[in-house]
């Protein structure tokens, strides 16, 4: 039997008391985390579900930044590209999409499908956060059952999205100042250490050889004389390395058809030690880019191979550049965070951690794609660390 007048505006106002509690509870809130528990737990109110989450958007696609139970390191660190899967589809169009049966949906994204803890799923249910125009993320929900959700859990959760997106927008965005605040404190920090080490070294000997010269002999005044040196090289190195910040962004890519083994063997040339670097590549293998661009990739992965590891190898290939080195290798607990400023893996070699993420902003603005390649990998050869720099369209 339907519901009575009475239970439906009984249930009409519970669910106004559920909105308004909501409201109340996230509308000050300045951290993104509790504001989507919030929002979770009120998703469990007023839908059944089996799982429950809540997607955001990014740069590099859709991932579930929140969800009503534990979910799998692979889940939580699956992207999904804009219009591409259900939750894709959502952040795409707008508009909630609803899947039935998810067996027998050609939408679905068959890698997330296969994912153990999606494989019980039968019907789904995302609706797109919206604010201010722009869709931030997704609701999610799904059941083991088929065609487990009805219009009223539609409106349901539509209303609950239209209700809390500008919250949550707001708690990202304040998370990302904060965020940027700590960065910029960071950068300040290390930029502070990093530069002070060689000029206390230049200062040092400078004022030791002025004020007593006499009481030097020729072979102290020499190692003194290499020690400002190498401290000069190194405090270039790291004025470099900072002016390269500065400038990767406003690059103007000027594309032209490049032999790569020259590009390769220019880079070669320029590394500290060009007898550490080999260059496999064949004549014939060209690219249509911007070739300084090009070597300014090539330059910091090999830079920073030569000091974590001591040697490294070029080779290209039709469409991809690898740059492998035999050094220890990548730890894994740095993996996730490799290509984000600051990450080192080494805190006793000099530098601030800049040159990966430099190289794949850079790489990026040639359309080509910046990976690591897992050692243990039949691709990677095994051993050391391999970055492959990736081209969408292959070579001509």
């Amino acid at each position: 039997m339907g519901q009575s007048a009475e239970q439906r505006l009984e249930r009409l106002l519970e669910l106004q008391a559920l909105l308004a509690d909501v409201s109340h509870r996230i509308g000050p809130a300045l951290e993104l985390a509790p504001v989507l528990q919030t929002v979770l737990d009120a998703m469990r109110s007023l839908v059944e579900f089996r799982g429950g989450s809540i997607c955001l958007v990014d740069d590099r696609g859709v991932y579930v930044a929140a969800a009503d139970e534990d979910i799998t390191p692979e889940m939580a660190g699956a992207r999904v590209p804009v219009g591409t899967g259900l939750a894709g589809r959502a952040v795409a169009t707008g508009e909630p999409v609803y899947s039935p049966d998810l067996d027998n949906d050609d939408r679905v994204d068959p890698n997330l499908r296969r994912l153990r803890t999606n494989l019980p799923t039968k019907s789904y249910l995302g609706v797109p956060l919206v604010c201010l125009g722009r869709v931030i993320g997704v609701l999610q929900v799904d059941s083991v059952d088929t065609d487990a959700f009805m219009d009223e859990d539609h409106r349901l959760l539509q209303g609950l999205a239209m209700q809390v997106a500008g919250a949550i927008e707001s708690a990202r965005h304040n998370e990302e100042i904060r965020n940027l605040e700590r960065l910029k404190s960071d950068f300040l920090a290390r930029v502070s250490h990093e530069l002070r080490t060689p000029l206390t070294i230049i200062s040092g000997f400078a004022d030791t050889l002025a004020n007593h010269s006499a009481d030097i002999d020729d072979g102290q005044r020499v190692q003194m004389l290499e020690r400002i040196r190498d401290a000069s090289v190194r405090l270039h190195g790291l004025i470099d390395e900072l002016l390269t910040v500065n400038q990767f962004e406003i690059v103007e890519p000027r594309a032209e058809q490049v032999a790569v083994i020259d590009v390769l063997d220019g880079v070669r040339s320029r590394a500290v030690d060009p007898e550490r670097v080999r260059v496999v590549a064949d004549r014939n293998v060209t690219l249509v880019t911007d070739p300084r661009i090009l070597g300014h990739v090539l330059t910091l992965l090999v830079d920073n191979a030569l000091k974590y590891a001591g040697d490294v190898e070029l080779r290209a290939g039709a469409d991809v550049i690898s740059v492998r080195d035999h050094g220890p290798g990548i730890p894994e607990a740095l993996r996730a965070d490799l290509f984000e400023r600051f990450t080192r893996g080494d805190h006793t070699t000099p530098g601030m951690g800049l040159g990966l993420p430099v190289a794949r902003a850079l790489a990026q603005s040639l359309g080509a794609t910046l990976v690591h390649v897992d050692p243990d990998d039949p691709d990677g050869g095994g051993g050391g660390a391999c970055f492959e720099l990736r081209f969408s369209v292959p070579g001509c």
